[in-house]
């Protein structure tokens, strides 16, 4: 498997990663088959994970854009995953 330019050389691609199955459910390109093939498995278990974490994903975006409402200007999102789709900034 080629690593890619966004792939830092320190992470292990052979490895699956939370963070790029998360994103991998959230329809990004930011993961490989080993990623792609742990989230499968874990779907059959839980088929219905794919829409629950864009479902997750759709909720942190409507309370963020309530805080700015509420004139909120600084946030920690902790555990976000690969911040490439649909991410707070």
């Amino acid at each position: 498997m080629e690593r890619p330019a966004w792939a830092p050389r320190s992470i292990d691609i052979s490895v699956p990663s939370v963070a790029r199955i998360y994103d991998f459910y959230l329809g990004g390109s930011h993961n490989f088959e080993v990623d792609r093939e742990a989230a499968r498995r874990a779907m059959e278990f839980m088929p219905g994970l794919p829409k629950i974490m864009q479902a997750n994903r759709a909720f942190m975006r409507r309370a963020v854009r309530h805080a700015v409402d509420q004139g909120i200007t600084q946030f920690l999102d902790i555990g976000s995953g690969i911040p490439t789709f649909g991410n707070v900034h």
